[in-house]
């Protein structure tokens, strides 16, 4: 009993030790298993979320993963004239490229494709740099343009190159390039701002257009590109390839000019060193000449490119890059004059009665403002646009005042740019009260008006605007540039100007009588077209004074020359302007390169179209202050 009682007194009682090491034990077991059931439950639930809630999306990643899409450059559309002659369009390239990753040693590879294709140390330097800069399975240009004994010699020997692709893609081709160059444009290169735009920047030798139409109409021209598909490994070699969508081809532009009255323009222009002329339809817009030189050839700068050759064009002293058609700012001199008469005889300051003299100087306070000749008394508005007086509209000038001048010469389409599809425009200046406030901070003078008048100081225009005007004031009607044909367009029918019918007659009959009277300053430059009546108007403005003289050479000390004209002037079809830079004088150097090409024009219209109608009869003339330009 004693041994019983023993014994069950040492089991039950532990010593306190035992105790605390068993509890502690316990504790442990309880949070490591409770950890461990929190954990599993956790990763439970993050299983069963990516295989089952999120299965769809992770299944498209690792397609996308083991897929890769390649774009193809789509086929540029192709740039006609009206007659359907071709201007621009694709033309098969034979080209060369490698995939760094492929290559067992770049240069080594570079090194082997010179053997047959030329590859200079610019054109390494260039792979090289791409090579370290993008994907290793990216492909890189090295050579385009290649010869059919290149292009199958390569091939024959690919399995000999790793890493080396040919492919056929396409380079632009320009025709007429000389005429054609600064309104068709060119293509270039994609620049560093442009790649992340839109991806098919990125293909190899992709190229976008960069002036002229090219430029203006890029989208419609370029199309929209095609895929191809490739399944690949991990390492993103290609597998094989899965299927592929067809590129679709760019839309074909056709435009208003015609090849060989542009020709035409184009060479009696080269006789100058800087000259441009613009010829309009006045039916319907349509601009069918619009030419300037000197001029470059954009094949030369688009394919193939010589360094050295794109040096010389960009940095030519007389920059044949520059469109002067739209981008050239002249002040119009005494075409200005035209303006002046139409402004003058709506603000009712003159009429066909009223006769002034001119002694060869205007006085205005202290002020002498000399005219080219003295034409003595009896100078009425026709004469004084015949014989183009610079007193009389001096005077003119004075009485309206700068603003309803101003107000005329925008109705009219001067200080504007227009939506045609040429890009670069400038917009010239027309000047009032308000514009030199707000550009020089100054008051407007009256001197300023008078010489404003007759198309100088601070009034500026474009050839495009001078010809734009000339059409105006041959139909009465606010005609607009169009170069763009479609034929889905509708006969456009141009609202009427705003300005009387007798006013507008009036100045067309004194620039008849320009060309074909007795005394006009076009006169002696014999510009009767046979059979047909022509207008125009003669212009000579200055670009010296007293502070630049003795900077510039003779040849920047000349006179521009300027000429304005409409023809039939009867019914008019075709309106022009021409300037020709340090050409002297307006009906010497201007007004015979207009008279050759608009006969040229004349008689290139062989269907001898019904001419619109110019009487402008119910035209209502109106405030031209608040007046828009009809556009």
């Amino acid at each position: 009993m004693r041994i019983t009682k023993a014994l069950h007194y040492g089991a039950k009682k532990k010593p306190d030790y035992v105790r605390k090491q068993s509890y502690r034990f316990s504790r442990r077991a309880l949070l490591v298993g409770g950890a461990q059931v929190g954990l599993f439950g956790v990763l439970g639930w993050r299983l069963q979320q990516l295989q089952i809630r999120e299965a769809s999306e992770y299944t498209l990643l690792s397609d996308e993963n083991r897929m890769m899409m390649q774009l193809v450059a789509p086929a540029r559309g192709s740039i006609r004239d009206r007659t359907g002659a071709v201007l621009a369009e694709d033309k098969e390239n034979l080209r060369l490229l490698v995939l760094p990753a492929f290559c067992k040693s770049l240069p080594a590879t570079l090194d082997a494709l010179s053997r047959i294709v030329p590859v200079s140390k610019g054109t390494r330097d260039r792979v090289m740099r791409a090579a370290k800069r993008q994907s290793g399975y990216y492909p890189v240009l090295v050579a385009e343009g290649l010869t059919w004994r290149q292009f199958a010699l390569l091939n024959v020997l690919s399995p000999q190159i790793p890493g080396m692709r040919t492919d056929r893609s396409a380079y632009r081709k320009y025709y007429h390039p000389g005429p054609m160059a600064h309104v068709v444009g060119y293509v270039g290169m994609a620049g560093k701002s442009e790649v992340d735009l839109d991806p098919v920047m990125r293909l190899p030798g992709f190229r976008a257009g960069r002036a002229g139409v090219e430029k203006t109409f890029d989208e419609q021209l370029r199309g929209t590109p095609g895929t191809r598909k490739f399944e690949v490994d991990a390492r993103g070699r290609v597998v094989r390839e899965l299927g592929a969508t067809p590129s679709v081809r760019g839309k074909d532009l056709v435009l208003s000019l015609d090849h060989h009255l542009q020709t035409v323009a184009q060479e009696r222009l080269k006789e100058h060193r800087v000259a441009s002329i613009v010829v309009l339809d006045v039916v319907t817009g349509g601009i069918l000449a619009l030419a300037s030189t000197p001029t470059f050839d954009p094949n030369e700068v688009v394919f193939k490119v010589d360094p050295m050759a794109w040096t010389k064009i960009a940095r030519a002293q007389d920059q044949p890059l520059q469109n002067r058609a739209i981008r050239g700012q002249y002040p119009p001199g005494s075409t200005f004059k035209v303006v002046t008469a139409l402004a003058g005889l709506h603000a009712g300051v003159i009429d066909t009665r009223e006769t002034m003299s001119c002694p060869g100087v205007y006085a205005l306070g202290r002020a002498r403002f000399r005219c080219w000749k003295a034409h003595g008394g009896g100078i009425d508005v026709h004469e004084a646009l015949k014989q183009s007086c610079d007193v009389y509209f001096y005077e003119t000038a004075k009485r309206m005042g700068i603003d309803h001048l101003a107000a005329v010469a925008r109705h009219l389409g001067l200080g504007r740019t227009y939506d045609c599809g040429l890009p670069g425009q400038k917009q010239g200046i027309i000047p009032d009260v308000a514009w030199k406030r707000a550009k020089l901070m100054e008051p407007w003078y009256g001197g300023e008006t008078v010489i404003a008048g007759i198309g100088q100081g601070f009034v500026s225009s474009t050839p495009l605007q001078l010809a734009v005007m000339s059409a105006r004031v041959a139909t009465g009607r606010a005609v607009l540039p169009k170069l763009v044909l479609s034929p889905d367009d509708p006969a456009p029918e141009w609202p009427l100007l705003q300005l009387d019918p007798r006013h507008l007659e009036i100045v067309r009959n004194g620039m008849i009588g320009v060309v074909n009277e007795s005394r006009g300053t076009a006169r002696r430059s014999a510009l009767e077209i046979p059979n047909v009546l022509m207008a125009g108007k003669t212009g000579t403005s200055q670009v010296v004074n007293a502070r630049n003289e003795h900077k510039l050479s003779p040849y920047e000390r000349e006179t521009h020359a300027l000429f304005i004209a409409y023809a039939p002037a009867d019914k008019p079809r075709y309106a022009a302007a021409c300037v020709v830079e340090h050409g002297g004088g307006g009906s010497s150097a201007a007004a015979p390169i207009v008279k050759d090409v608009m006969t040229e024009a004349l008689l290139r219209d062989a269907a001898r179209s019904p001419a619109f109608a110019s009487s402008g009869a119910g035209a209502v003339p109106g405030p031209i202050a608040i007046v828009g330009d009809g556009g």
